[in-house]
């Protein structure tokens, strides 16, 4: 980013290089700047890690998507967004949300599940493939309880708009590395893109593999076997990148270096009407 670049969208490489100029120091000598509105959520979420981590770094920094504010109100006072009739987008904090009961907080985070759902349906995508994404939505919230040390840190968000729907599952703590490196298999383990490779495939996790953990990303895999979609994985220092028809390991990936970030992101977004476009 440069001098004159004082108002940017909110993209992923926007929040990136943010982070870069924060960790290096310099993000403050850069003045004003403002992010405006990318159709993305995902790049809001990672960026409200990023401020939460490192507030004075990003003091002059103004983010114009409200969504980005209902972000922050969920991780600093716990409220739940994005349940109305008319919503489109909402912040669901892991702070509220009951893991092993059946009390009034789970019957809140149903009732917000239900209408990210509705709202994925609104959008345009197929029944099967909007259940399909809210299982592996449930299926990666359960993840965090299990593997990130830190639930409290977590969110989950959704955003809808006209042929689009896209969630987001986050959290501030130990990371895929650290966590992976528990499982003995594992322990060779030594950066954040390797390990970010091993979570994203079927069955791996802390826990060995016969115990029935680490199947959430299998299960959104599977969940977009017959669609086009693009993922984010984003954790310590790298982002993987997975996008096209059915996206996979083994199909259209990129791994990339970032500034570091704690915690797992991981970003989902379906446009199944949109034109297929080449990277």
């Amino acid at each position: 980013m440069n001098q004159e670049a004082k108002r940017v969208s909110a993209s992923f490489e926007a929040t990136d290089d943010l982070l870069w100029q924060a960790v290096a120091g310099r993000l403050p000598t850069l003045g004003a700047v403002t992010l405006a509105r990318s159709g993305r959520i995902g790049p809001l979420v990672e960026l409200a890690t990023a401020v939460a981590a490192l507030p004075d770094a990003y003091s002059a920094v103004t983010v114009e998507p409200p969504v980005f504010h209902q972000i922050n109100r969920a991780l600093r006072e716990g409220t739940v967004s994005g349940a109305g009739a008319r919503d489109r987008a909402g912040v669901f904090p892991l702070s509220r949300h009951d893991a092993e009961g059946d009390g009034p907080e789970r019957l809140v985070w149903d009732q917000w599940a239900k209408h990210a759902e509705n709202a994925a349906l609104a959008a345009g995508l197929a029944r099967g493939l909007a259940a399909g994404l809210m299982g592996a939505l449930g299926e990666l919230l359960d993840n965090v309880f299990e593997h990130s040390g830190r639930p409290e840190s977590g969110v989950v968000a959704y955003a809808a708009s006209d042929g689009a729907f896209e969630f987001v599952v986050a959290d501030a703590g130990r990371g895929v590395l650290a966590s992976l490196r528990e499982n003995p298999e594992f322990v060779g383990l030594t950066d954040s893109g390797t390990a970010l490779r091993v979570a994203a495939s079927d069955g791996a996790s802390r826990h060995a593999r016969s115990t029935g953990h680490g199947y959430g990303i299998g299960r959104l895999f599977r969940a977009l076997a017959h669609d086009a979609a693009e993922l984010r994985f984003r954790s310590g220092d790298h982002a993987l990148r997975l996008w096209g028809d059915a996206p996979s390991l083994t199909g259209q990936v990129e791994l990339a270096q970032k500034a570091w970030l704690d915690g797992l992101t991981v970003s989902v977004r379906c446009a199944p009407n949109a034109p297929r476009r080449r990277a």
